[in-house]
């Protein structure tokens, strides 16, 4: 534990500059709790709120309250209600524990006043707001957290290594399921099983597209029924630890002696040279450039363009292979905050005109944890609004169309002088 203890040290001190910046007293920090869906009496999965997570190293606790004024040891108002419809896990004797002044709450009525407490903030779920709402999740204050959490611990940067440890056995749990002709909804069993971790648990629903789906970034359904042919497969899919979330996306053909199969080793080639640059001062709107270059490199070596891979970036034609941005953040959530942001007042560095879904624009900081995923993909909606451009061989995109398209992503911690692949030396 002497990597959480330090972890709280420093959360402790980015919470006092943060609440001092601010002129705040003292922070409450609500964990959040399960909302019963429209006209129903169950809830959907509590997702705890990040912020609490940052400092309590548990997914599924809810209705609980942490207050922290600087100081003194945070106290947490720890719910474990008197309930013989769910089982109900005593965590006010865990390791993690010892570290705050934990106060067992066995009905809500015995939760402090917070209104007491002058000049405080709240950060949590505006469904539940005993504050007024200018001390609700303020702005300027969450900015400046939110700066705080881009530069990961030791502990943080272990429990994203630990979730990718769990993501690879189920990325070769599926990759085998693939090969064997199974199903999307078997692939995906597969994967779960592997992971040891239900789909709930997941840090994001998997995407697991065979085929044409492939080229549906988010594709969201998982087919139960066979394909008549196995030709490509694309996962992305994750786990958690701790809260801890993993991003990984691997593509595989199953001809592995075919020119889809080429394509997706060029991909992977050029997808450790983007890692390999994520150091400390890189500008990761340049790096995202970088990225389509080198895929239109890769699109001109596999004859699918017949332009330069600069005239390709300037035109425009390479968003139509590879439409989204490079990477993001990545921590307590798949993407994390402070994307687009480049100090701890909340200045805002917004992205390109011609590349806006880039999650990242900042300048890269040693120990932040991105993704880094670049892709190539056969998409039709896109492809249609290039018709008459003469730059792309249509001969080419016809043959590739049934394999949907290609991503390749590794987490990767940003290095003072190298960077350290989490999904590739895991």
């Amino acid at each position: 534990m002497t990597d959480y203890k330090q972890h709280l040290a420093n959360l402790q001190t980015a919470t006092e500059a943060a609440l001092k910046a601010n002129d705040y007293d003292g922070l409450w920090i609500y964990s959040g709790h399960p909302e019963n869906y429209f006209l129903d009496d169950h809830a959907p999965p509590h997702q705890v709120n990040p912020h609490f997570n940052w400092w309590i190293p548990e997914t599924d606790i809810s209705h609980s309250l942490l207050h922290i004024v600087p100081g003194q040891k945070p106290t947490l108002y720890l719910s474990q209600p008197a309930d013989f419809w769910h089982k109900i896990e005593d965590r006010s004797n865990a390791d993690w524990a010892r570290h705050f002044d934990v106060r067992v709450i066995h009905h809500q009525s015995e939760m402090p006043t917070v209104n007491d407490q002058l000049n405080h903030a709240w950060i949590g779920d505006r469904s539940w707001q005993p504050m007024a709402a200018e001390y609700t999740n303020p702005d300027k204050l969450l900015a400046h957290l939110h700066f705080s959490r881009v530069q990961k611990t030791s502990y943080e940067i272990d429990c994203i290594q630990q979730a990718n440890q769990l993501a690879l056995k189920g990325h070769a749990a599926a990759a085998e399921a693939f090969y064997a002709g199974a199903s999307e909804y078997d692939i995906n069993a597969a994967y779960l099983q592997a992971c040891q971790q239900s789909q709930s648990q997941m840090p994001y629903g998997n995407i697991v597209a065979l085929n044409e789906n492939a080229a549906v970034l988010h594709y969201q359904y998982q087919a139960t029924d066979k394909p008549a042919n196995h030709r490509t497969f694309l996962i992305d899919a994750g786990a958690n630890y701790k809260g801890y979330a993993a991003d990984i996306t691997r593509t595989y053909a199953f001809d592995k002696n075919g020119e889809f199969n080429n394509m997706i080793a060029a991909m992977d080639r050029l997808q450790v040279e983007l890692c390999d640059a994520c150091v400390a001062g890189q500008d990761y709107v340049d790096l995202h450039q970088q990225a389509h270059i080198k895929i239109a490199e890769v699109l001109k070596q596999f004859n699918v363009i017949n332009c330069s891979p600069e005239v390709a970036l300037e035109s425009g034609l390479s968003a139509t292979f590879f439409p989204h941005g490079l990477g993001h953040y990545l921590g307590l959530q798949v993407h994390d905050v402070a994307g687009h942001q480049s100090n701890a007042d909340g200045t805002v560095k917004k992205p390109p005109e011609n590349h806006p879904f880039l999650r990242l624009t900042d300048v890269l900081r040693e120990n932040a944890v991105i993704t880094v995923e670049p892709g190539l993909y056969f998409i039709p909606m896109l492809l249609q609004q290039q018709r008459d451009n003469k730059h792309i061989n249509w001969d080419k995109v016809e043959q590739f169309l049934p394999y949907g398209g290609i991503r390749i992503e590794d987490n990767v911690v940003v290095g003072q002088n190298q960077s350290r692949n989490l999904t590739r030396s895991s």
